[in-house]
C-alpha cells in the first residue's frame, strides 16, 4: 500500500477482503509516487498496480445487477481486472463465506466475458427464480449472450423468461445435481482470460468452495459440465 493517507477506511475494507488470500501487506510513504494505490509484488518483481478508490469501488460499490449495462463507460474496470488477474496461478479457497465475495468474483468473470465478446460462460444460479428476484442479473446474462459469448445457465426449475434469447438453459429438476451450487466458469479466447468460481451452499447463505484463474482447472470444469452434467439435465430454452 503506497501513500494511503486519507483513505484509511477504504484500505481497511480491502485489506480485510484480501486477508483470506494470505498476502503480506505493507504500508509505505513515498513522496515522489502518486497517492493511494496498491502495488502487487512477488519478491523484487512488480506485478501490477491499482488505485485504492478504483479497487474499492470494483469490489464493494459495483454490486448493482445492472452494473454490466454501463461497463463500456467504466474506464477503471480493465485496470482493476488486470491487477486481480495477476493472482492467476493460484486456487483460493472459500469456507463458510457469505454472498458478498461470491458476487464480487462472479461479476469479475462476467464482466471479463462481456468485454472479450468470445468464449463460453457457464453459470449455476441454484434456482432459476433467482433471475425473477434479481431481474438485473438476468439482463446481465442476456447482454453477455448477445455479445457472442456462448452463455449457459443452470438451476432448479420454477421460473422461465418470456424469451431465453441467446442464453442456453439446463434445469436440474431433482435439485440433486447442481441445485446447491453457485458457479461461474469462463473459458475465454486466450488462456489468460480464463477463470472460475465454484461454491456449494453448506448452510443458509454460506458457501464453501474455491475460485481460480488457472486455465487447466477451468478446462476441467467445462468438460465436466458439458460431458457429465448436461446429458443428465433438462434443456429448457427450446433449443436442442
Amino acid at each position: 500500500m503506497v501513500n494511503g493517507a486519507g483513505v484509511e477506511s477504504l484500505v481497511d475494507d480491502i485489506v480485510d477482503y484480501f486477508d483470506r488470500f494470505e498476502l503480506v501487506i505493507e504500508h509505505v510513504t513515498v513522496s515522489a509516487l502518486p497517492d493511494a494505490f496498491f502495488l502487487l509484488t512477488d519478491g523484487d518483481d512488480c506485478l501490477g498496480g491499482v488505485g485504492v478508490r478504483d479497487l474499492h469501488k470494483y469490489l464493494f460499490d459495483s454490486l448493482d445487477g445492472e452494473a454490466l449495462g454501463g461497463l463500456e463507460d467504466v474506464r477503471h474496470r480493465p485496470v482493476v481486472e488486470g491487477f486481480l488477474a495477476r493472482l492467476d496461478q493460484n486456487v483460493y479457497s472459500l469456507s463458510g463465506e457469505r454472498r458478498l465475495l461470491l458476487v464480487c468474483v462472479s461479476q469479475l468473470l462476467e464482466s471479463r466475458a462481456w468485454r472479450r465478446g468470445e468464449g463460453t460462460l457457464h453459470a449455476g444460479v441454484q434456482r432459476f427464480d433467482t433471475f425473477e428476484r434479481a431481474p438485473g442479473t438476468w439482463t446481465r446474462y442476456r447482454k453477455i449472450a448477445d455479445s457472442s459469448v456462448e452463455t449457459t445457465v443452470y438451476g432448479q426449475p420454477g421460473w422461465e423468461p418470456d424469451d431465453w434469447g441467446g442464453v442456453q438453459a439446463y434445469a436440474d429438476e431433482s435439485g440433486d445435481l447442481v441445485g446447491d451450487y453457485w458457479f461461474v466458469v469462463y473459458d475465454g479466447p486466450e488462456r489468460r482470460d480464463d477463470g472460475a468460481l465454484l461454491a456449494r451452499e453448506v448452510s443458509d447463505g454460506r458457501y464453501t468452495g474455491f475460485w481460480t484463474f488457472e486455465s487447466d482447472t477451468v478446462e476441467a470444469l467445462v468438460d465436466t459440465l458439458v460431458e457429465t452434467y448436461q446429458p443428465s439435465l433438462a434443456r429448457v430454452d427450446g433449443r436442442r
